[in-house]
């Protein structure tokens, strides 16, 4: 992922946070409004935002629009008040754009502004009021990037570290995972969620039984994907990071973060574990340590500016003394980078630029643009210890849908970049979008594997192609398709809605490879987008977008659970979902393939068949990456369910972390 919507109510967080600023007057014959427009708004608030940005406007699946937070996002850029509207008004609701009135559009920016701070008048806020210019922002240049990332040290919190294990894991634990382990985002430094236990398979498996569940405390994304070392489990909601007892889903200590800088897309998949220390990045584009013991902050490095749209919602790599991260954020139009910080003092060792400029390889495919380019990093990295490699999937190039101002192929954009773990220097890249105009980022980490003495790197692409590279040679193997695929190559137009599939929302996550069946396996949503190019308009922190997209009323969502011949892409077996399937697949020894629906459907699945042995209801959308592991001795499953994502299917249920068990 990226692969998120966003909600009206996002967007009028996105426009706030570009005009207006805490404090500054705003003369009560431009924008007041009234406490009739106020009620009215509170009830229109109620039925078409409050699902995603709660009843109290504190944030839920979307950003908070009330309080401190909110009050960051607000920044001091300015522009015409109309501006704010017109985006309210085209992008809001979540699922149903363009279907609120005139009346209930005014009415819910006055609640919005009432519930921050604005004092009411007896004039309502009317449309004529909006064309008041509050200020005038200029949106020529590149997002303006303060300073080199430093770290803020904590020497005031010291450490308390356990003699035995505190240390730990270390390289040789990533090089050489051991069985009950689940020590990064994909399990291992590959990527390529395979786990060898083998207590649970294909014929107890119908047996599993809910071991316990542990609730977090927290609404919106949830799509962790749980660390887990020597049964010690680590998690993360938006906010939050969690030690958990992973026999029993115990609380060993939480730690909360509150943002000190500007959020936009609340969301986070999860840490790295390294070192004794506990790394993991933030909705305000900082980068956390962690004491793994005690939960203690150890240093906070602020990587990039919260106020233009930055974030780390990827899972970062740890090894060889590094901890790698990269920015989020490119549909506000961001400059994307990847990091390589010092795990132990966070001091900065080198940095890469995914919208090269200047005299940069790759600079030339850029025929303009290139400022506000886009190119973030939004899930996690995978690493090549061997040749000392790391492998970063990037997203797609700004604005969305609208290529006018960006001729070329847009590197390094919808690509995987092949990165020096040293340096940072270019070794080779693979893009697989090239000129993207469909928001069809490549948003999860690749899979790497080998077969028959030949490595392979599997990429799941928003395209809905599943491609299939040498590692050696860097050519395309095979590249089948793992969804439905429409009008790809249609053009877009100005004054036509283009039905497209897949849509721009598309794949959370990547794919998975077994080396006991030598398959490979993919997840995915099946759902398509009707896409209308329009203006763009760059808003430094603001939603940058050329046009809109919009579920297409007619079509009928569902998922699909596919196998695939890891050389010649031969599919091998497909399962489909009512729901769509945005969940990480886990293969095991034992012979299953692990995954969920965003139903709420946790299912286990011979990888041989395709055929579901266990299905339970969670209750809650899983979007998440599921981990097995063992603690005691035994098997567990950890499901993360409740993701209450504005992608989901349904937007419904809190962050749950469910444990399951054989009896």
């Amino acid at each position: 992922m990226k692969s998120r919507a966003v909600s009206g109510a996002v967007l009028v967080a996105a426009v706030l946070a570009a005009t207006l600023t805490p404090g500054r007057a705003i003369a009560a014959d431009s924008l007041s409004f009234n406490d009739a427009q106020v009620a009215q708004g509170r009830l229109a608030y109620g039925r078409a935002c409050a699902l995603c940005h709660g009843g109290n406007l504190e944030g839920a699946a979307g950003v908070a629009l009330a309080g401190a937070t909110f009050a960051r996002n607000w920044g001091d850029g300015h522009h015409n008040a109309r501006d704010l509207y017109v985006v309210t008004a085209v992008q809001m609701p979540k699922g149903a754009p363009g279907s609120l009135s005139e009346s209930e559009n005014l009415s819910i920016l006055a609640y919005i502004l009432s519930r921050n701070g604005y004092a009411a008048s007896e004039h309502p806020l009317s449309l004529a009021a909006l064309d008041t210019t509050i200020g005038a922002h200029s949106a020529t240049g590149a997002p303006p990037r303060e300073h080199e990332p430093v770290p803020r040290l904590y020497p005031e919190l010291p450490s308390k570290v356990d003699k035995a294990s505190g240390h730990l894991p270390d390289d040789a634990d990533l090089l050489r995972i051991q069985d009950a382990d689940w020590l990064t985002y994909n399990r291992n430094l590959a990527g390529d969620r395979y786990s060898p236990l083998a207590q649970i398979d294909v014929h107890n498996a119908s047996r599993l039984r809910v071991q316990c569940l542990l609730q977090l405390g927290e609404l919106g994304s949830f799509e962790t994907s749980p660390i887990v070392y020597r049964g010690k489990m680590y998690l993360t909601t938006a906010h939050k990071v969690f030690a958990v007892d992973g026999s029993n889903c115990a609380t060993l200590w939480a730690y909360n973060y509150v943002p000190v800088d500007p959020e936009h897309l609340p969301g986070n998949r999860g840490v790295a574990l390294y070192r004794g220390k506990v790394f993991r990045g933030t909705t305000d584009g900082h980068l956390l340590a962690l004491d793994a013991q005690s939960g203690q902050l150890l240093w906070d490095v602020r990587v990039a500016d919260g106020g233009q749209g930055y974030e780390i919602t990827g899972a970062p790599v740890a090894f060889d003394g590094m901890v790698f991260t990269g920015d989020a954020g490119a549909d506000v139009g961001i400059n994307g980078r990847v990091y390589a910080f010092d795990a132990d003092s966070g001091a900065l060792k080198w940095s890469f630029d995914i919208i090269p400029t200047g005299a940069q390889p790759g600079a030339d495919t850029w025929g303009g643009g290139a400022a506000h380019g886009g190119g973030a990093t939004w899930s996690s990295m995978a690493i090549d210890a061997a040749q000392r490699l790391l492998f970063v999937p990037t997203g797609n190039p700004a604005p969305d849908f609208n290529d006018q101002s960006r001729p070329g192929a847009n590197l390094y954009t919808d690509a995987v970049v092949a990165l020096s773990l040293d340096t940072g220097k270019l070794a080779w890249y693979v893009q697989q979008v090239p000129h993207d105009v469909h928001d069809w980022d490549t948003a999860a980490a690749p899979a790497l594997f080998e077969q028959q003495g030949r490595k392979y790197m599997a990429v799941a692409s928003k395209n809905g192609l599943l491609f299939i590279y040498d590692r050696d040679t860097h050519e395309t193997v095979a590249q089948p398709a793992f969804t439905t695929r429409e009008n790809v190559d249609a053009p877009l137009r100005v004054n036509e809605r283009v039905h497209v599939c897949p849509g721009a929302l598309g794949q959370y996550n990547g794919p998975a490879y077994s080396p006991l069946l030598k398959r490979l396996f993919v997840a995915a949503a099946d759902r398509c987008n009707v896409i209308q190019k329009g203006e763009a308009k760059f808003v430094p922190g603001g939603v940058y977008f050329g046009g809109l997209f919009i579920p297409d009323p007619k079509d009928k969502q569902s998922g699909w659970i596919k196998a695939f011949d890891p050389v010649s892409g031969t599919e091998l077996w497909s399962v489909q979902r009512q729901d769509i399937v945005l969940s990480g697949v886990t293969p095991t020894a034992g012979g299953l393939l692990l995954t969920g629906d965003a139903g709420g459907d946790f299912l286990a699945l011979d990888a041989k068949s395709g055929r579901i042995v266990y299905r339970f209801a969670t209750g809650g959308p899983i979007a998440a990456g599921i981990s097995t592991y063992l603690a005691a001795g035994k098997q567990f499953i950890a499901v993360p369910s409740g993701s209450s994502s504005r992608d989901s299917a349904a937007a419904s249920g809190a962050a749950t972390l469910v444990v399951f068990a054989l009896p």
